[in-house]
């Protein structure tokens, strides 16, 4: 692919001006601000100097970035605290170019590293144009540069010093353009941390995006993955970097991320054995056990659910309760043993949900030897949201007004 850069009319070493006709180069304009999207830059107190070119044309001189999984000075309501430091975000840095001194000028340009086959905004256009398009497509170039680097066939090669927990210092970085993926420290494979999301711009239009994930035991944390210019000019008060902005060049960077947070779940199964069944000669009339789910944290409801299990025979059944948030402590109570049937062992059971995970719980009920012809019918309704209403069906399906006989497959109790 062809880049286009601005000629700078002011060289006057023709060498100089042949070196930057091979390379594969774009302006980093003085004009031009880089948006950093979901991430805000701040200066951290060390270097900063004028710009000077080395033998080879590119920034003299060696930058450090450090790279924070939330802003440290928020307010402690809207931190995500000890739960995103129990997630154990590490961060792998991608050199995506190298900057370039810009002759006659105190700014660079960029050369794109090998691999990397993208258009860097700013480059066409009068001032405001420029300016406007180069803010409005970083967020669009992270992607496309998260594309390569992400790619589990071909994936990029992190920087030396990458895979550091997140506030650590990352030192000894070239001059240039980075893109910066943040994870689990658990999570060496990419397709576990590799995911997409959704989400919807101001005009209400949803996109798809690539994004990362660290997991704690609750809760996941997507970042997007941003780009980050290396040095860069003090921040204005909307958080820009602008290379026009007053002050010197700050080869020492500090970049807070701002994760989207999503719960995360598990699920319970019950399981149910029947030891001895109730018969009245050659009739079996069904047994039907009732049971009562409820989900604790901090002493909050979180998760309420009746469900039942019904039986034909001796032998063992179980049920399983899904999307319970992880982490909450459930108790099973059964709350109706059939009419004939007693636990041998009473009480409730317990246990602590797990994401992503199974954990289950066991009632052993046996005949108590007299003959009722007890049964169950189990109640469930369904929200139908194309329709707009509530279904009810039951289990054994009954002849009754509004019924919709047996539950679809797949649904759950609301």
């Amino acid at each position: 692919m062809e880049f286009q850069r601005r000629k700078n009319r002011t060289v006057t070493e023709l060498e100089e001006e042949e070196l930057l006709m091979k390379r594969r180069c774009i302006s980093l304009l003085a004009t031009a601000a880089l948006v950093f999207g979901m991430c805000i830059a701040d200066p951290m107190a060390g270097t900063a100097a004028q710009l000077e070119a080395d033998e080879e044309g590119f920034v003299a001189g060696s930058c450090s970035l450090t790279v924070y999984p939330e802003d440290p000075d928020k307010e402690e309501a809207d931190r995500f605290g000890e739960d995103l430091a129990e997630a154990g975000v590490v961060v792998d840095l991608y050199q995506i170019a190298r900057a370039v001194k810009t002759s006659g000028n105190d700014t660079y340009h960029y050369e794109l590293m090998p691999g990397y086959d993208l258009e860097i905004p700013g480059a066409e256009g009068d001032q405001a144009e420029r300016d406007q398009q180069f803010a409005g497509s970083w967020e669009a170039l992270a992607q496309q540069a998260a594309g390569i680097v992400l790619d589990e066939n071909s994936p990029g090669i992190p920087v030396t010093g990458s895979g550091v927990p997140a506030g650590s210092r990352i030192e000894g970085l070239d001059a240039g353009l980075y893109l910066i993926v943040a994870r689990g420290s658990e999570l060496t494979e990419m397709s576990d941390y590799k995911m997409e999301i959704r989400q919807e711009d101001v005009t209400g239009e949803e996109s798809v995006k690539i994004a990362t994930i660290a997991s704690s035991g609750q809760h996941s944390y997507a970042f997007l993955p941003q780009l980050v210019s290396l040095p860069a000019k003090p921040a204005d008060a909307d958080g820009v970097i602008n290379t026009a902005n007053p002050g010197d060049w700050l080869f020492d960077m500090a970049v807070n991320l701002k994760p989207e947070r999503l719960s995360r779940y598990g699920a319970l199964e019950i399981i149910k054995t029947l030891s001895e069944y109730e018969t009245m000669g050659d009739i079996r009339e069904s047994a039907t056990f009732v049971f009562e789910v409820t989900g604790r944290m901090n002493d909050e409801v979180v998760y309420s659910n009746v469900e039942s299990i019904t039986f034909t025979a001796a032998g063992q059944e179980s049920v399983i309760l899904d999307r319970i948030p992880a982490g909450a402590q459930v108790t099973v109570t059964e709350v109706y043993s059939g009419s004939s049937y007693e636990l041998t062992v009473p009480g409730d059971r317990t246990a602590v949900i797990a994401a992503d995970s199974v954990v289950s719980v066991e009632f052993e009920n046996v005949y108590d030897g007299r003959r009722t012809n007890g049964h169950g019918i189990k109640n469930q309704f369904v929200y139908d949201e194309e329709a707009g209403r509530w279904n009810w069906y039951s289990s054994p399906a009954q002849d009754a007004a509004g019924n919709q006989g047996e539950p679809p497959a797949g649904s759950r109790n609301e």
